[in-house]
């Protein structure tokens, strides 16, 4: 159920070259969100794709009048989800990959979580997740979480980088302001800063399944400079 007079729920789904996959997205999460009756909203933030992500995000939305469009000109992980939080106007918001890389069978538990913590977010690492992906990203992401985050930025959380989170309004709004980075690691900066800050985190683990056909990986300029100097920010 969504409407406009009020608004639980708001989910942002930043996109960047994802005309194949957006409209399944939407509709699957139309699908998922729908079954839990509760109000909601539904943000696309295009954000300088370069192929047709943001006609097909119009097309969309002129069949919902709870799905609105965000087109911002530069790329950028943590500029879109910024974007979306300023114009959210429900209590909780959601973030979810387009790829739909996290089964959305886990939104059930992503959402009840959220009746008792401030941030909430999937796990690829604990006992019971599932994670399918290439050896040589499961290493790597698995040291990145262990070396870098945990022991370098002392997080608790196996999985720093999932993209399936709900967070309070307010409390998202609080810490990008503190986010610095714009490569894609402020998805790591906003929960290392808001287990810093005392809100309370709960990780949960999920079935993940690796989006094979957009790997996309610069550990130095995109994860290990960011941080450092995130650790920096922190101790000095």
């Amino acid at each position: 159920m969504s409407t406009e007079k009020s608004c639980y729920l708001s989910i942002i789904l930043p996109a960047y070259n994802e005309e194949n996959g957006l409209e399944k997205c939407v509709n699957e999460t139309i699908k998922t969100v729908n079954s839990e009756n509760i109000s909601y909203e539904i943000i696309i933030v295009e954000n300088g794709s370069t192929d047709n992500t943001y006609k097909i995000a119009q097309q969309i939305s002129k069949n919902f009048n709870f799905i609105s469009v965000v087109h911002l000109e530069e790329p950028g992980f943590e500029n879109a989800i910024r974007n979306g939080f300023k114009l959210a106007k429900g209590e909780l918001v959601a973030h979810l990959d387009v790829d739909l890389s996290t089964d959305m069978s886990h939104f059930k538990e992503l959402l009840s979580h959220a009746k008792n913590y401030d941030f909430v977010t999937g796990s690829r690492y604990l006992d019971l997740s599932s994670a399918k992906r290439t050896f040589g990203r499961l290493f790597l992401s698995k040291a990145f979480n262990s070396l870098l985050i945990n022991f370098l930025l002392k997080s608790k959380i196996k999985d720093n980088n999932c993209g399936f989170r709900i967070i309070k309004k307010n409390v998202g709004l609080e810490l990008l302001n503190f986010v610095d980075s714009n490569t894609g690691f402020g998805n790591v900066e906003i929960i290392v800063i808001a287990q810093r800050k005392g809100y309370s985190v709960k990780e949960f683990p999920v079935k993940w399944t690796e989006n094979m056909s957009d790997i996309k990986f610069k550990w130095v300029s995109e994860f290990l400079i960011p941080a450092l100097r995130l650790w920096r920010r922190l101790n000095f």
